[in-house]
């Protein structure tokens, strides 16, 4: 193999390196999608365990909590 031989397969090399790393994608596990709502509890030892759920998209916050009756329950979403 002559230099100018070695030079273009190192080239070509390099050049396939670069396009095959290009080409690669992220595992999709490792960027998890989620939804608009966030969800904080609030620290009132006297009320109903629950917790308030924002929705970041819109800023619309409401209260959730189970009821007596094992039901979920959300007041109306305000801003």
């Amino acid at each position: 193999m002559s230099p100018t031989q070695a030079v273009l397969a190192g080239a070509a090399l390099i050049a396939a390196s670069i396009v095959f790393v290009n080409e690669i994608r992220p595992a999709s596990a490792a960027t998890p999608t989620t939804g608009p709502f966030q969800l904080m509890h609030h620290s009132n030892t006297l009320a109903n365990a629950g917790v308030f759920r924002l929705n970041v998209s819109t800023g619309e916050v409401s209260y959730c909590f189970v009821n007596g009756q094992n039901q979920l329950v959300c007041s109306a979403t305000v801003q």
